[in-house]
């Protein structure tokens, strides 16, 4: 009986910290535009437009730069069209447990970071979502670069 009580004891005590991470994850559902960006502490210019839209467990964000894409289809040639197509989009899962937003991607213009994850810290404020966290690119399987991204999004609902 007092294992019982144990238990119960627990889990009622536990019950406002996962309604907390529930309600963060809640609040990171919606269309999410990026506002801000900074690679390794260096503030970085923003080209074109980046969406971020979550669902309850999925992610998709995608870029487009319209200028860059007018001017390459602009040149004619097959690369700078095949090249003006080619933007940057990833999707997959995400989690979120108390002040970690953590992605999976399932879907990435580059193979190699596919089944990867990154770990983001982040907090929101009013309709801002602030993360950081580190990106790695790979090269034939092996690590070449480790960024620390640090990136403001304004939401969009």
């Amino acid at each position: 009986m007092k294992s019982l009580q144990r238990v119960l004891f627990c889990v009622l005590l536990s019950f406002p910290l996962m309604t907390v991470y529930a309600q963060q994850g809640g609040k990171l559902q919606g269309a999410w535009e990026l506002d801000a960006q900074k690679i390794d502490g260096k503030d970085q210019a923003l080209t074109g437009k980046r969406i971020r839209l979550l669902t309850a467990n999925h992610f998709v964000w995608v870029r487009q730069d319209k200028k860059l894409l007018e001017e390459l289809l602009a040149k004619g040639t097959p690369h700078d069209s095949v090249v003006a197509y080619h933007d940057v989009c990833g999707a997959g899962t995400y989690k979120v447990h108390g002040d970690t937003y953590t992605e999976t991607t399932e879907f990435f213009y580059d193979p190699q970071n596919i089944g990867t994850s990154i770990d983001w810290k982040f907090k929101l404020e009013g309709d801002l979502w602030y993360t950081s966290g580190h990106y790695v690119h790979y090269n034939n399987g092996k690590k070449i670069e480790d960024l620390l991204l640090e990136e403001v999004w304004k939401k969009l609902e």
